[in-house]
């Protein structure tokens, strides 16, 4: 499988199980000898109501980037110093399990590796589950922390 892998995308949001995905992501890259890019979706619904409140595309980037920015350090504080060689960062905007989903669709060399928040069986069928939507439609290996 090691031939095979060679990127490991983790997902954050700045929650504990996407840093605890992260830290798994760190030492499975570590032993393998590849790199980790971490991965935050700024949400379309969020998108939609600032859209509303009147604000410009760029003001939209600046509040992505911003709380993409909030993720990645909260997750990179999480990992401690030792654990952040060979870490890149990316950003986009979309519904966050389509835009996983997506990341996959040409490059099935990457493994996904994604923290579950832990809905209830309610919350999480009324709502959908990331996880859940990301396991059932990516074209690579995906592995759930929980």
């Amino acid at each position: 499988m090691t031939e095979h892998i060679k990127e490991i995308l983790v997902p954050v949001d700045g929650s504990e199980n996407s840093i605890r995905a992260a830290r798994f992501a760190m030492e499975m890259a570590q032993a393998m000898g590849i790199g980790v890019r971490l991965f935050y979706v700024f949400p379309a619904a969020s998108v939609e109501v600032i859209g509303m409140a009147g604000m410009s595309r760029a003001d939209i980037d600046q509040a992505a980037q911003a709380s993409a920015q909030r993720a990645f350090d909260k997750t990179r504080e999480g990992l401690g110093s030792d654990l952040i060689d060979k870490v890149e960062q990316e950003t986009s905007i979309g519904d966050p399990a389509e835009e996983i989903i997506r990341y996959t669709e040409d490059d099935s060399t990457t493994l996904v590796v994604l923290g579950r928040r832990g809905l209830s069986a309610m919350k999480s069928l009324m709502l959908g589950s990331v996880s859940d939507k990301v396991i059932r439609h990516a074209k690579s290996p995906v592995t759930v922390i929980t």
